[in-house]
C-alpha cells in the first residue's frame, strides 16, 4: 500500500439538468430528477425533492414553486440558497 492509496474513485456525484447520479463502488444508488418544490409564501422550506417533486409538477397549489436548480449542467438559481 502506498501513501496514496487513501485516495479510492469510490463513489461519483454527477449533477445532470434532468437527472443526478450518484454511483458508489461502479453501482448506482441514486438515480433522481433534478427538481426541487418548495413554499414560496410561507416558509420557503423545501417541500419535495426529485421523483415526488416532478409527480407534483404543475399539480400544486400557486403557493408552491417548482424550481430546478441546474442548467446545462451548472448550479443556475443562486436565489434559493437553501437548495
Amino acid at each position: 500500500m502506498g501513501w496514496l492509496s487513501f485516495m479510492t474513485e469510490d463513489i461519483a456525484i454527477d449533477l445532470g439538468t434532468a437527472n443526478t447520479l450518484i454511483t458508489y463502488q461502479d453501482k448506482v444508488v441514486i438515480d433522481s430528477p433534478s427538481i426541487v418544490n418548495k413554499w414560496t409564501r410561507r416558509t420557503g422550506q423545501i417541500i419535495a425533492v426529485g421523483k415526488e417533486a416532478r409527480q407534483m409538477h404543475g399539480k400544486t397549489h400557486e403557493n408552491i414553486k417548482t424550481i430546478r436548480p441546474l442548467k446545462d449542467g451548472v448550479i443556475a438559481d443562486f436565489k434559493h440558497p437553501n437548495i
